[in-house]
């Protein structure tokens, strides 16, 4: 019998206990609380005799047992802990294999650690490795021709995670962004057009996830759900049908999508990610080269309104310890927030990813930047600031973060939810 270990990796990030500990890290612990999709998609494409046990690290330890194969498919910050734990199993004398966003722009240095290494998306490199594997012939890396049509994708097998007490489920319909910032890593590996699995297969999925859990709150992770209005749209009508509830990521345009707004908060939309990333224009002109986030800056706070005026919380992401960041960034990114009654935020701290242009750009420039991987926690400032010390700025982002997340802020949000828009709440504050 053929054996498979998924195994999904905790961030072992460097924060501090105290740190861990604040409310914003509390609060994003259960907004990624989610099966690891990668390694469920993998599942999927697996032969159906083969036993698989996916197994998550958050919640139980990793197997002391040997199988036939162990895959991993580690971030940035897991690639040490990655490492460690394929090192112990290729002793015991299982085949590892990994795969992912890190094992794709690292591949030299993942492949001393595993037997085989994916470079690429999973629906063009698997089958193959398997077809080779049972001739005796599997390479050491399968590297990606080409961006794979995702009608190539199968349902991913989530009942192997049901086991476990996730606070929401991941839907993937799309890959690919055109904006393609220069942070992003994600959009560097799925290229710049944007592909898309079918309405029938946005279908399939649902169904199966509806099979599963009594009432699954669903994660889209698509880097923007709302690009193509059109098919939005189309998904929409699947997701009312069902009457499921939901969140996803977006862009600020979508504070212009009045009538698809209109439809998402009565087709069960909850929360839309929006990624902001800055208030100085400066920095977005650096981010982003089309100029899209430049541009649309004068209307972040319109865009927050337009989407929260209808119900749907906005969870405003945005990127600390950029170039042109000073002490007053702080004090008005927390003035943004506090004014636009921000539903939640999700703030981090600018961090140059291995294979990102930023990462490119800093090498080039001889910026000197950790060789440990755990620091790449999105959290850790990894390089010197021109206006900041790092002690400020470490300083800084704490009580940014205590602010955001005071008993004061929560309880202006709750009335703004609750009881509309806050017209008088300058004197409601003073009584």
């Amino acid at each position: 019998m053929v054996t498979v270990l998924l195994l999904a990796l905790t961030v072992r990030n460097a924060l501090s206990t105290g740190d861990r500990r604040l409310a914003e890290f509390r609060s994003r612990d259960r907004l990624w609380s989610t099966p690891n999709l990668g390694l469920l998609t993998v599942a999927a494409l697996l032969p159906v005799s083969w036993e698989i046990i996916y197994v998550d690290q958050t919640f139980e330890g990793v197997p002391e047992r040997t199988f036939t194969y162990v895959f991993l498919s580690p971030s940035t910050a897991q690639a040490p802990e990655a490492y460690r734990i394929a090192d112990r199993f290729r002793c015991r004398g299982s085949r590892v294999l990994m795969g992912g966003p890190h094992v794709t722009v690292c591949p030299d240095e993942a492949a001393s650690h595993a037997d085989v290494i994916f470079v690429g998306e999973s629906e063009e490199l698997l089958p193959v490795f398997l077809r080779e594997e049972v001739q005796g012939r599997a390479r050491k890396i399968y590297r990606a021709c080409l961006h794979p049509s995702l009608e190539l994708s199968p349902v991913p097998r989530y009942d192997l995670a049901v086991k476990y007490p996730y606070k929401s489920v991941p839907v993937q319909l799309s890959r690919g962004c055109p904006h393609q910032c220069r942070f992003c890593l994600s959009s560097k590996i799925y290229g710049k057009a944007v592909r898309r699995k079918t309405r029938e297969q946005a279908r399939r999925e649902i169904a199966v996830i509806l099979s599963l859990w009594k009432r699954p709150f669903l994660f889209f992770t698509d880097d923007n759900f709302c690009i193509n209005s059109a098919y939005t749209d189309s998904i929409l009508d699947i997701l009312k049908e069902n009457a499921v509830e939901w969140y996803a990521f977006t862009d600020v345009s979508i504070g212009n999508k009045h009538r698809l707004l209109d439809k998402m908060a009565t087709a069960g939309c909850r929360k839309l990610l929006i990624g902001f990333e800055s208030l100085n224009e400066s920095n977005l002109h650096r981010i982003n080269a089309s100029g899209f986030k430049e541009k649309r800056l004068p209307v972040y706070g319109a865009a927050v309104s337009a989407v929260q005026s209808r119900g749907i919380g906005v969870v405003g992401s945005f990127v600390l310890g950029l170039e042109d960041d000073t002490s007053a960034t702080f004090d008005r990114l927390y003035e943004f927030i506090l004014d636009t009654c921000l539903y939640g935020t999700n703030i981090t701290v600018s961090t140059p990813f291995p294979g990102t242009e930023m990462y490119r750009e800093m090498v080039e420039r001889d910026v000197l930047l950790p060789d440990d991987w755990s620091r790449y926690d999105g959290f850790t400032l990894l390089y010197p600031l021109k206006h900041l010390t790092e002690e400020c700025f470490r300083s800084k982002y704490r009580e940014l973060l205590a602010r955001i997340n005071s008993p004061e802020r929560i309880r202006r949000v709750y009335r703004y939810f609750h009881h509309g828009y806050l017209e008088n709440d300058e004197s409601e504050e003073g009584n």
